[in-house]
C-alpha cells in the first residue's frame, strides 16, 4: 500500500504531536486548511494508519454586545464604579456623560433587581458594595478558560442578555495505529538524483489511474436570469430606446396621481401597496404641475375631461410608497423631455403586497417602455409589442381590449407557457389626455408595461416564478442559456 506525500505528512505530524491530536491542531502544524485534514484522515482511516474518533461539545462565545462589555465594562460595573469614586451618589444627567440611554436603563434595571443601587430625587444612589464577577466571566469565555459552577450561573444571566451564546460542535481526534515503511512511501516521478543514488530501490511509486477523468470544472457565469435581463435591455437598445431610472421610494402623486388613478382607488389601499415609515411625506414635483394634476382629477381641468368628481388631498398624494409599478419612472421621464420623438425604456424592480405563489411575488421587476411622437397611435403601439415579442422568440402572443386609469384605448397581452398555458404579460395603451397634458405633452404617448418575470419563465422553461432567484447550484449548472442572435435585431 503506497501513501502520498500528503499522508505521509500528516502522519509524520502526528507522530511530533505524540501520536493523537484533533484537526484543528494537525491543521495548524502541518499549515494546511482544516477541510485537507478531514478528508486525509478518512484516507489514512481505510489505510489502517490511523483511528479517527468524534467528539460532541459545546462552548461559549462572545457576541458583539459581549465583546464590547469585555473592553469597556458591563453597564452596572461602570456605574457602580463611578458611584464608589464620587461619595455614593451622582445625578443622572451626570452618569449620561459615561452611557448612552440603552446601557444606561440596563444599569438602572440591574440596579433596582439586585438592590445595590437606586433613583432617590433624579440621583443614583448606592445601597451596599459587593464584587463583580461577571466582568471576570466575559474573560474567561473570551479566553477559553475553564468555567467552575459559579461562573456557569453567571453565564445563564449574561446569555439571557445576549452578551454571550453557546456554540456546539464536533471534534476530530486522530490516532496513530502503526508507522510507515520505506517502501510504503510513494513519489509521483523519478528524477535523476533518485536513479543516480539508488534511493529508486527503496521506494515505491505513487499508482496512477489512466482511465480516472479528469475533475470537472465549473467556469463562472451570470445567473440566467440576469443574463435574460441584459440580454432584454440589448434588444431595446438595438431597437433604438434609451434607458431611464428612477427612485424605490416615490411618492403617491408620481406612482399615482399623475397617472390619473382615483385617490380613492382600491389599488391605492395599504392592502395593495407597501407604505413606507421614516420617510419625510412629500411630492418633489413643481408646484404648477401639482395643481394641473389636482385640477385633472377634480375638475378635468385643461384636459377636456370631467374629472373624478371629488376633492383632492395633497396629505394622500405626499405619503411615501415602494413604487408599485415603473410607470411612475415614465411619467418623471416625460415631464422633463418634453421634445419628440420620445422613445424610453425603464426595466426595474417594483413592489407589490401579494400571495406568493408559482406565478406571484411581492417584489419583481417590470418593463416599462414609451413612445412619443406626433402621428403615434394604437396600431404603432401593437407593431412595437409583437417585434419585440418575435425578437425575444414568443411566437404565440395574443392581445385582447382592457382597461387602466392612465390610458385610452388600453389592452392587455398574454403569451402561451407550455405548461402553464395563456398567462398575461403586458398592460399597455395610449396615455390620456388626463395624464399627459397636465405634464406639459402636446403629443400622443403610447405606453406599455411587461411582467419580465413572467417572460423569464417561459425563456429559461420554468412553470415556477420562485425559480428565477434559486441558489441552487446544481440547479443553475443544468441550466444553460440561448442568447439571442444580434442578427435577429
Amino acid at each position: 500500500m503506497v501513501l502520498s506525500q500528503s499522508e505521509l505528512r500528516l502522519i509524520n505530524s502526528l507522530k511530533k504531536l505524540g501520536g493523537r491530536a484533533d484537526a484543528e491542531t494537525l491543521a495548524k502544524d502541518m499549515n494546511e486548511p482544516l477541510s485537507s485534514i478531514f478528508s486525509l484522515s478518512l484516507l489514512l482511516r481505510d489505510k489502517n494508519y490511523v483511528s479517527v474518533e468524534e467528539i460532541l461539545r459545546e462552548w461559549y462565545e462572545l457576541t458583539d454586545e459581549g465583546r464590547k462589555c469585555l473592553n469597556e465594562g458591563l453597564p452596572e460595573t461602570r456605574v457602580y464604579k463611578l458611584l464608589e469614586t464620587s461619595g455614593g451618589e451622582l445625578s443622572i444627567e451626570e452618569v449620561k456623560k459615561f452611557l448612552n440611554d440603552k446601557e444606561l436603563a440596563a444599569a438602572l434595571g440591574w440596579g433596582r433587581q439586585s438592590g445595590v443601587f437606586t433613583i432617590e430625587r433624579k440621583k443614583i444612589v448606592l445601597k451596599k458594595k459587593i464584587s463583580f464577577n461577571s466582568d471576570i466571566v466575559l474573560r474567561k469565555v473570551a479566553e477559553g478558560l475553564n468555567l467552575t459552577e459559579e461562573d456557569l450561573k453567571i453565564i445563564q444571566e449574561l446569555e439571557r442578555r445576549g452578551l454571550i451564546h453557546k456554540r456546539s460542535g464536533k471534534i476530530i481526534i486522530l490516532e496513530l495505529i502503526r508507522d510507515v515503511t520505506p517502501l510504503e512511501v510513494g513519489i509521483r516521478a523519478l528524477t535523476a538524483e533518485i536513479i543516480k543514488s539508488g534511493k529508486w530501490k527503496e521506494i515505491s511509486l505513487a499508482p496512477y489511474d489512466v482511465t480516472a477523468s479528469p475533475p470537472e470544472i465549473f467556469i463562472g457565469k451570470k445567473h440566467p436570469y440576469l443574463e435574460f435581463l441584459e440580454e432584454v435591455k440589448e434588444l431595446l437598445f438595438y431597437m433604438g430606446f434609451e434607458e431611464m431610472s428612477g427612485p424605490y421610494v416615490e411618492s403617491e402623486f408620481w406612482n399615482f396621481d399623475v397617472l390619473f388613478q382615483a385617490q380613492d382607488h382600491p389599488a391605492r389601499t395599504i392592502h395593495d401597496n407597501f407604505q413606507v415609515k421614516g420617510v419625510m411625506p412629500n411630492i418633489d414635483a413643481p408646484e404648477e404641475l401639482i395643481i394641473k394634476v389636482k385640477e385633472a382629477h377634480e375638475n378635468g381641468g385643461s384636459t377636456g375631461s370631467r374629472g373624478w368628481r371629488y376633492n383632492w388631498s395633497r396629505e394622500i398624494a405626499s405619503r411615501p410608497i415602494l413604487r408599485s409599478q415603473t410607470t411612475a419612472v415614465s411619467v418623471r421621464y416625460l415631464h422633463n423631455h418634453k421634445t419628440p420623438p420620445i422613445k424610453a425604456f425603464c426595466l426595474s424592480k417594483v413592489f407589490r403586497p401579494d400571495v406568493i405563489d408559482s406565478k406571484h411575488m411581492v417584489e419583481f421587476c417590470q418593463l416599462d417602455g414609451i413612445i412619443g411622437d406626433y402621428g403615434i397611435n394604437i396600431k404603432h403601439l401593437l407593431g412595437i409589442l409583437k417585434e419585440f415579442a418575435d425578437q425575444l422568440g414568443f411566437k404565440e402572443i395574443k392581445f385582447k381590449p382592457s382597461y387602466f386609469p392612465f390610458t385610452e384605448p388600453s389592452i392587455e397581452a398574454y403569451v402561451k407557457h407550455p405548461k402553464l398555458g395563456w398567462i398575461e404579460c403586458l398592460g399597455a395603451g395610449l396615455f390620456r389626455p388626463e395624464v399627459i397634458k397636465p405634464l406639459g405633452i402636446e403629443f400622443p404617448v403610447i405606453a406599455w408595461a411587461f411582467g419580465i418575470d413572467r417572460l423569464a419563465m417561459i425563456k429559461l422553461g420554468i412553470d415556477d416564478i420562485r425559480e428565477l432567484h434559486t441558489y441552487d447550484l446544481g440547479r443553475l449548472r443544468e441550466w444553460g442559456w440561448i442568447g439571442f442572435a444580434k442578427d435577429n435585431y
